[in-house]
């Protein structure tokens, strides 16, 4: 029960933590490059959370260090999506609104897929039925 409230909890201050990073950038910035900013953000953020729902002691210290260990390549993926100087110059500051502004419509994918699963089947059901069509064209050609 303790270990599940430890997950849970380490798991909902990993998300605030991520929510709130996004939009203030000196916190993500400092986060990623120092790791013991990170720590403190974590485990103080842990706090907050555990004691709003009732937790203390141990279950607020593991949960801290769960939100931690999560919050490492959190801010890795978020120093790379905003920070980086690719990613501010050719993506306008934001990486995935970008790809997500140039990517397929879902028409296009949709059709793709489809075309791409019947090419599947339909070869499939070829070498599945091999033997049948090849003895066949082997009988009717010693026929003729």
């Amino acid at each position: 029960m303790l270990l599940s409230m430890m997950i849970v909890l380490g798991l909902s201050s990993f998300i605030v933590e991520m929510m709130l990073a996004v939009n203030i950038p000196w916190w993500r910035q400092n986060a990623h490059r120092l790791k013991w900013f990170n720590m403190i953000i974590s485990i103080a953020l842990s706090s907050v959370l555990g004691f709003l729902f009732g937790a203390a002691g141990l279950v607020v210290m593991g949960a801290a260090l769960f939100g931690t260990v999560l919050s490492i390549p959190g801010y890795a993926f978020l120093n790379w999506n905003y920070d980086t100087e690719i990613a501010k110059t050719k993506y306008e500051g934001n990486r995935y609104k970008y790809a997500k502004k140039e990517s397929k419509p879902k028409i296009v994918k949709a059709k793709e897929l489809g075309s791409d699963l019947i090419k599947v089947g339909y070869v499939t059901g070829k070498v599945i039925t091999a033997p049948l069509w090849i003895s066949r064209k082997i009988y009717n050609y010693c026929k003729s």
